[in-house]
């Protein structure tokens, strides 16, 4: 259940873009141009979650009021606290290529697709990472 939970959350902004996409299509608007920053903005949201850090249950149990967290995990949520604050920039520049640069490549891809891809593959192995953690 854990893996089908997992699978959902790491997918839910594809399922999201899938269905802008469709609704697009529908009505006849080019949605090339919003897929980079789409995808840019869905990695911002699987970055959110990951800044709260995991709560350690000790044994014998913490004093009241006091939070146990790996120093690992510590260190981790800076990690992704400086991601979300430069994912932040990464989606404006997504967002300027779209609507600027629209026909400009880069490896073959469009280069706001590229740089939406790329932020949403780090967000996805990032929260691979903390599951694992």
């Amino acid at each position: 259940m854990a893996f089908v939970y997992t699978v959902l959350i790491c997918g839910f902004p594809l399922i999201l873009l899938s269905f802008e996409w469709g609704l697009r299509t529908i009505i006849g608007v080019d949605s090339w141009g919003f897929t980079g920053p789409t995808l840019a903005a869905a990695a911002l949201s699987l970055l959110v979650p990951l800044a709260k850090p995991k709560v350690i249950v000790g044994d014998p149990p913490a004093p009241r009021g006091t939070i146990l967290v790996s120093s690992s995990d510590q260190a981790f949520v800076g990690i992704v606290w400086t991601l979300v604050l430069a994912f932040l920039f990464v989606w404006a520049v997504a967002c300027f290529y779209s609507l600027r640069h629209p026909n400009d490549v880069v490896y073959g891809v469009s280069t706001h697709l590229a740089i939406g891809l790329g932020s949403y593959s780090v967000s996805l192995i990032m929260t691979v990472v903390k599951e694992f953690m």
